[in-house]
């Protein structure tokens, strides 16, 4: 392979990868989510109470919520419930939806109710979520992630030592003139100039390749070449064995003798 192909398969495959996204990763958005809960004590009677639930999503739509609050109380849910499968875990309790009332689109509402017991108080719940998201009665603003790296501050630029410039000077005299030069380097010419001085670069050297194209019709030419030469000494071996023969003969016959 020459040089000039290893430079082009390098250029291809920079160009790969450059298109397969490496440099940049696409952002990934995140759904809206939002919800609004209204707590209602429908009925309170010595030891006990009847309360609804209104849950409505303010987010995208959903097609499953898990509603989540904490009594702050000690008071406990009894086995009077509807439209939602109730648990309680100490002051934690979790209401799922049912199979007909888990589809909840945006701006819809559910409610679900319980019978509960209570003893000495029985404040309303301050705080509810829904599949783990605060209800603030406000949607929230649907975010993106993004996995790209963040972007690093760019190395400082080197600059090239200042040019120092000599002038050396001489002066001759004689008795008919005098005269004096004055010797710049060339820094100094660019300087007097007013043009920019380049610094000089080390010039890449050309690389040199030595390779061998093997072409695949080369092992071809090679066997008939090989076949061609052992077909010439055959041939050659044969006429002499030919030659050597019917002098053997001659030699061996008596009528030929005088």
């Amino acid at each position: 392979m020459t040089f000039a192909r290893i430079v082009r398969a390098a250029l291809a495959v920079a160009a790969a990868l450059v298109a397969t996204g490496l440099v940049t990763s696409p952002a990934t958005a995140r759904a809206a989510a939002g919800c609004d809960v209204a707590y209602v004590v429908t009925d309170q009677w010595r030891s006990g109470f009847g309360a609804r639930v209104t849950l409505t999503n303010l987010g995208d739509p959903l097609s499953g919520w898990t509603l989540e609050w904490e009594f702050t109380a000690g008071q406990r849910i009894t086995s009077e419930t509807w439209n939602g499968v109730f648990s309680q875990s100490g002051s934690a309790v979790r209401v799922k939806n049912t199979a007909y009332n888990g589809a909840l689109a945006t701006g819809r509402s559910v409610t679900v109710g319980f019978n509960g017991a209570w003893s000495g108080s029985n404040p309303a719940p301050t705080s509810f979520s829904v599949d783990g998201v605060p209800c603030t009665g406000a949607p929230v603003t649907a975010g993106t992630t993004s996995d790209a790296p963040e972007p690093t501050s760019a190395p400082p630029l080197t600059t090239a030592p200042s040019a120092t410039t000599t002038t050396t000077t001489s002066t001759t005299t004689s008795t008919s003139s005098s005269s004096s030069s004055a010797t710049t380097t060339p820094s100094e010419s660019s300087a007097a100039s007013g043009a920019a001085f380049t610094w000089p670069t080390a010039s890449p050297k050309p690389a040199v390749v030595l390779s061998a194209e093997v072409s695949p019709d080369s092992g071809v030419d090679a066997l008939r070449l090989g076949l061609v030469i052992s077909l010439l000494v055959a041939s050659v071996g044969i006429a002499v064995l030919l030659v050597v023969r019917r002098h053997l003969r001659r030699a061996g016959d008596p009528d030929d003798q005088p």
